[in-house]
């Protein structure tokens, strides 16, 4: 309950005083940035670029927002959509891992599906497979490796870290490259964090106090991957293991006598 005091005194203070401003004072527009300091729902708690706070309520769906960032490859779960680029041989087998992949939000029009490089003129299934009432595409030989477009869902990842993907009406199984670059492009507002930069136009009657109606661009930490239960429990245990060490030694770290001219610790 105590968590949610303050995000109700900023619903309350966004909806009283606006209304009671707009009495007495012309709407103004803005175009705001800076640093996310909270959100829960449609309530943003700011610090503008100048140090400024502000409390801010999104009124934009969420389509109409983007986040952008990058991410560890072992952050991409199952239910994202992806759109990378790689090189299958006739039989839908991935020939290499791929360097860089893009988590995005499909959009109406969006195609999901696997489009051949070399002829990007039109979406068909992979391989020269199905038939979509047009005339049917050349079937692939076995061992005919070409490079096709893919967008897509992650339907899965298995223990080994590739991810199983359903593009259209093919599934695919690939891999991320060790250094792969994964880019984030999405409408979620889910994924906002504290830290976060974002830039924004909206209104307000009261500078601190505002309304979000327009552009809200958020530029994203970069995500990591969710650590293993496994690693987790061996850090565990090892710091356990360290901090019994240290209380063995009592004299380990402790600070120099005053005189001694010893280096002083940096602070964090």
């Amino acid at each position: 309950m105590l968590r949610t005091i303050p995000w109700l005194t900023v619903a309350l203070l966004l909806s009283v005083s606006s209304a009671v401003l707009a009495q007495n004072k012309e709407r103004q527009k803005f175009t705001l940035q800076g640093e996310i300091v909270g959100m829960r729902g449609p309530l943003l708690q700011a610090k503008a670029a100048d140090g400024t706070p502000w409390l801010l309520k999104v009124e934009i769906k969420p389509e109409d927002m983007q986040l952008t960032g990058t991410a560890e490859k072992g952050w991409v779960a199952p239910g994202m959509f992806v759109s990378f680029t790689g090189k299958f041989d006739g039989r839908g087998n991935s020939q290499e891992p791929i360097a860089e992949m893009t988590v995005f939000t499909p959009r109406e029009g969006t195609p999901l599906g696997v489009t051949e490089e070399a002829s990007l003129g039109g979406l068909g299934n992979l391989f020269g497979g199905g038939d979509d009432g047009g005339s049917k595409p050349r079937k692939k030989a076995a061992d005919e490796i070409s490079t096709y477009l893919v967008n897509g869902r992650v339907a899965g990842v298995s223990r080994d870290g590739k991810l199983n993907v359903i593009a259209g009406g093919t599934r695919l199984t690939v891999e991320l490259a060790e250094e792969a670059e994964v880019k984030v492009s999405v409408s979620d507002p889910r994924l906002i964090r504290p830290g976060d930069k974002f830039e924004a136009d909206g209104w307000y009657y009261q500078k601190g106090q505002g309304i979000v109606s327009g552009k809200f661009l958020v530029e994203a930490q970069p995500f990591t991957a969710p650590e293993d239960p496994k690693m987790a429990r061996i850090r565990a245990r090892e710091e356990a293991e360290r901090a019994r060490r240290g209380e063995m030694k009592k004299d380990e770290g402790a600070p120099a006598a005053e005189g001694e001219g010893a280096a002083q610790p940096e602070a964090e």
